[in-house]
């Protein structure tokens, strides 16, 4: 099987995760990195022996050995890049959000279909065991019909003050949120109907970076059921993780719990200080590349190939994207806000 020439866009944290599961797969071809940073795409290139590097996203799109890329760019920058991408007629795996406003969430999702390329939106989480645990379960009705759901996925102040340079250009619904609305609405078939979001500010502002502290919002689901989620960027640096994630899944007949921050189960004190390794998003098993924030970038490549469908797409990402911009609506005017679900 000729395999499948793929491009990265962005090769930070987590496009990095990309980069090197595209050239371990053996059904892939790694052709080539793009980053305004061309410092550390030259970096990685050298260690991944791509021959390929450049500043600029038009340079690698225009490259016909490429059939797919990745875009792994900060929140903002994703709607043009996918665009023009999809232009060139490339397949497109867009880290969350698919965009930072419904219309261009919409318009990526439309010209995809136009296209007949494929669309796929990285919420890798629709992978991560203890909520494909808590699906089968629901599916199978062990606990009923879902009414309440409570989810906290939370980072400390290093994220957002030294991890991401960009924090002040998103929020913490974008970078945080976006997960949440997307499992919340997987886990229950559901749409959201009405939101009402508070926020509190300060923290992140004395910093220099113009941000909430903290989002909390209430969802009102289409099904009856209710979902609230928190998310918060302030964290202190002492706690035991980098990721607080939780979840209290409520049915008729039972409820689920879950803690899913990937970085507690195993932790290392030595001389230079105590710190959590993460298990569960990315692992080095023998040689391979595993974990669930990498089998949802392999799923990209199974679906490429004709070996699967795709468990997430395009309209999943408008319909995260829609939440998200209610929830930032509904801080601004201090006020619920009503979402039609007969959408597109």
């Amino acid at each position: 099987m000729e395999r499948i020439g793929v491009g990265i866009i962005g090769v930070g944290l987590f496009g990095e995760n990309h980069a090197r599961l595209y050239r371990q797969d053996p059904r892939t071809k790694l052709v080539g990195l793009c980053d305004l940073n061309t410092v550390r795409a030259d970096a990685l290139a050298r260690e991944l022996g791509v021959g390929f590097v450049t500043g600029s996203a038009e340079e690698l799109l225009a490259r016909e050995d490429i059939q797919a890329v990745s875009i792994a760019t900060p929140d903002f920058a994703h709607t043009g890049l996918a665009l023009a991408a999809l232009a060139r007629g490339k397949h497109v795996l867009c880290e969350k959000p698919l965009a930072t406003s419904a219309a261009e969430a919409r318009q990526v999702c439309r010209v995809a279909a136009e296209a007949g390329r494929t669309l796929m939106v990285d919420f890798h989480n629709r992978f991560n065991p203890p909520f494909l645990q808590a699906k089968a379960q629901i599916d199978e009705g062990e606990i009923g019909r879902v009414r309440f759901i409570h989810m906290r996925l939370s980072d400390t102040l290093y994220v957002p003050t030294r991890m991401l340079s960009w924090a002040g250009r998103s929020s913490v619904a974008w970078f945080l949120g976006s997960h949440c609305v997307d499992l919340v609405r997987w886990l229950t078939g559901a749409e959201v109907a009405r939101l009402y979001a508070r926020s509190t500010s300060g923290v992140l502002a004395r910093r220099g970076i113009d941000t909430a502290d903290l989002i909390v919002a209430t969802l009102d689901l289409s099904d009856g059921g209710v979902a609230v989620i928190e998310n918060c960027w302030i964290l202190g640096d002492n706690a035991p993780s980098v990721v607080e994630f939780q979840a209290h899944i409520v049915g008729t007949e039972g409820h689920i719990n879950i803690s899913a921050a990937p970085s507690q189960m195993v932790t290392v004190s030595a001389d230079e200080g105590h710190r959590a390794l993460d298990v569960l998003a990315v692992q080095n098993t023998h040689g391979r590349l595993t974990g669930f924030a990498i089998e949802s970038i392999r799923h990209f490549v199974d679906v490429l190939c004709g070996e699967a469908r795709p468990l997430v797409d395009g309209r999943d990402g408008v319909a995260a994207t829609r939440v998200i911009c209610a929830i930032e609506e509904s801080m601004r005017v201090a006020s619920p806000v009503e979402l039609t679900v007969d959408w597109p």
